[in-house]
């Protein structure tokens, strides 16, 4: 008996299943899935979040038990970017009664002191990431910070004119940026970076104007002190067409 009654369901699911296929491929069609309470949302997951709290997410999401998997849900994803570390959103349906909350955070760019330690983005929007109970690998801004009178956001000066040049550099080359431990603005405008203790100098010197050329032949020259063997002190990026070493002195 308990065989045969399982039998009618797997038929009926089946044939839910062929209709809701059927149907999907028409906006009408989804529109009359969504009417169905068999549709109805049982389980939402978040996927891409990193420094933002799943839980705070799906909170702000707020996708009731009553909405169905086949809904338009642009204002959730709407709702969802308003989230300081969320640059976008996009809900997926996942199965029969599944949702997939999709997200792209923003992309902290250094650590600033404004005096408390903060991650901050290219723009100087502060960031709501506490770098004393997360791990995050970040350069520091070593010149003096001021906020906005809004608080979320560093004033104009050096801190954000530094920021603006790094931010130069990590969108040339990702890889070089990350040997990055600080830097701070100098006086000619430019930016003084030092290295990590792994790379074979232990400073670099780059202009206000920073370009693809010049990356490379930062990259090429670290390259070639670290063949040598080479210890250096700075590598002085800021003249015109060349690169000068200095060596560490013994």
């Amino acid at each position: 008996m308990k065989g045969r009654s399982a039998l009618p369901r797997a038929a009926y699911l089946l044939g839910m299943l062929v209709v809701a296929g059927g149907l999907a491929g028409a906006f009408w069609g989804r529109t009359l899935l969504a009417k169905v309470d068999y549709f109805n949302v049982r389980q939402v997951e978040v996927v891409g979040a990193g420094w933002a709290a799943p839980d705070s997410l799906l909170q702000l999401a707020a996708i009731g038990s009553d909405r169905s998997v086949w809904e338009d849900f642009s204002d959730v994803e709407q709702r969802l970017v308003t989230h300081p570390l969320i640059e976008e959103a996009r809900v997926r349906r996942s199965g029969l009664h599944g949702l997939r909350v999709v997200v792209r955070e923003v992309e902290p760019l250094a650590l600033v002191g404004v005096p408390d330690l903060r991650a901050v983005r290219a723009d100087g929007t502060l960031l709501p990431i506490d770098p004393t109970s997360t791990s995050i690998d970040l350069p520091l801004v070593t010149v003096v910070a001021e906020l906005a009178e809004d608080s979320t956001r560093l004033n104009e000066g050096p801190a954000l004119e530094a920021l603006h040049i790094f931010a130069e550099l990590q969108a040339l080359d990702p890889g070089l940026a990350a040997l990055v431990s600080d830097f701070e603005l100098v006086e000619d405008r430019g930016l003084m970076l030092n290295l990590v203790m792994s790379q074979p100098a232990r400073s670099l010197a780059l202009p206000a104007d920073v370009d693809e050329v010049l990356v490379k032949r930062v990259r090429a020259t670290l390259s070639d002190l670290r063949s040598r063997g080479v210890d250096a002190a700075l590598i002085e990026a800021r003249y015109a067409d060349q690169i000068v070493v200095r060596r560490v002195q013994a």
